[in-house]
């Protein structure tokens, strides 16, 4: 089964093969391209990651690069949200559209303050209550990835 993907879902610098794996299946839910952006706390063909992903895997369209730069070279888009606890919007209040890319950091530091700063129009974040100091990667990849998709499946 193969699919021209609706969404791009970037990974920078994952660690934990269960979360990626996770985000794999719902890719494929959602019918959106993985990005995975090296380096990674994992092999790719690690057992975690691929039962995280059961037998969804082989529908997965991803490909993994070596580095951010080589990620903006081949991305075929330029609509780039990116997710951080520091942003001061709400993924609630943006208007997505299909080709739009999601990106969201590592699951212990999240993205690079480098990175941050090149696109502060475009971070958002995922509100949360006091003690919670951020969400499960996959599961914050969902409530974003899915929003997106309820507002352009949304009939009227």
């Amino acid at each position: 089964m193969s699919y021209q993907p609706r969404y791009h879902i970037v990974l920078h610098q994952p660690e934990i093969p269960q979360n990626t794996g996770n985000i794999g299946r719902t890719c494929v839910a959602l019918q959106a391209k993985l990005w995975l952006v090296r380096p990674l706390g994992f092999r790719v063909d690690e057992h975690h990651l691929r039962r995280a992903g059961l037998d969804y895997w082989q529908h997965l369209i991803w490909e993994s690069v070596d580095h951010w730069e080589a990620l903006l070279e081949r991305l075929p888009t330029n609509r780039m949200w990116l997710f951080s606890k520091h942003a001061k919007h709400t993924y609630t209040k943006v208007e997505y559209a299909l080709n739009d890319a999601f990106v969201f950091g590592s699951e212990t530091s999240g993205l690079p303050d480098s990175i941050r700063e090149s696109y502060p129009d475009q971070l958002l974040r995922i509100p949360m209550h006091d003690p919670v100091r951020s969400l499960n990667l996959s599961n914050a990849v969902a409530i974003a990835a899915y929003e997106a998709d309820r507002q352009l499946t949304m009939t009227p």
